[in-house]
Parts: C-alpha cells; structure tokens; sequence
C-alpha cells in the first residue's frame, strides 16, 4: 500500500446512515493491482468510526467520534468461506466493505445484528 492505513482498529464501530456496525477485522486489502480510479467510484457510501474510550477506574464511557468524512462501498455480504472461518455465532452476519483511505482501500469486517 502506498500511503498509511486509516486510524481504524478491531472493536471501533462504523457508523453508515446513522446505524453502528462493530468492526471485526481491518486489513489492506491486497488488490492484485486492480485498484484503479474507477474502483474509487464504488466507494460511495458516506461512513465515519467511532472509538471505544480506554478503561478508567474500571469503567469505559460511551463510543466517541474517531474518524469522519469517509467513503466505503455499500455494505455486502461476506462470502460463506469467510462466514465460515471466522466463526460467527447468532444473532450477527458479517458484512464487508472497502474504505477508500485516499491512496489505496482498506478492507473492513464488519457485524451487523441480523433481523427476524
């Protein structure tokens, strides 16, 4: 990758049309060279992060604001090899989507509450 990933780590929660989604897993995302600037016109989902605050006195406060002003491409969901290997118990589906950071795309797990 070119450039630094984003600020962005296990456990900070996407926020995309105002819904919180607990980000799983961040990694580059390897694109074999596909990157190109069209692939950056995918990434048209608004996003932001938010952080959980470090524990004190035993205690963490509510998620504050991290990041804002991100774009990702819309929400898909993972593929069954994924779903598979990563374990994930009811009620949670992984999602994924690929944050543009500027110079290349980070690629981001995350868990949405699955709805009856």
């Amino acid at each position: 990758m070119a450039g630094v990933l984003v600020d962005i780590k296990e456990g900070d929660v996407l926020v995309v049309s105002s819904t919180n989604y607990r980000i799983r897993s961040v990694a580059e995302w390897d694109s074999h060279g596909f990157v190109s600037p069209t692939f950056s016109l995918r990434a048209t989902v608004s996003a932001s992060t938010k952080r959980p605050p470090t524990m004190a006195s035993g205690k963490r406060g509510g998620t504050a604001e991290n990041l804002t002003g991100l774009t990702c491409t819309p929400l898909d969901p993972v593929t069954p090899e994924l779903a598979q290997t990563a374990g994930l118990e009811a009620p949670y589906e992984l999602r994924q989507t690929f944050l543009d950071d500027g110079t290349d795309f980070v690629h981001l797990i995350i868990e949405e509450i699955k709805t009856k």
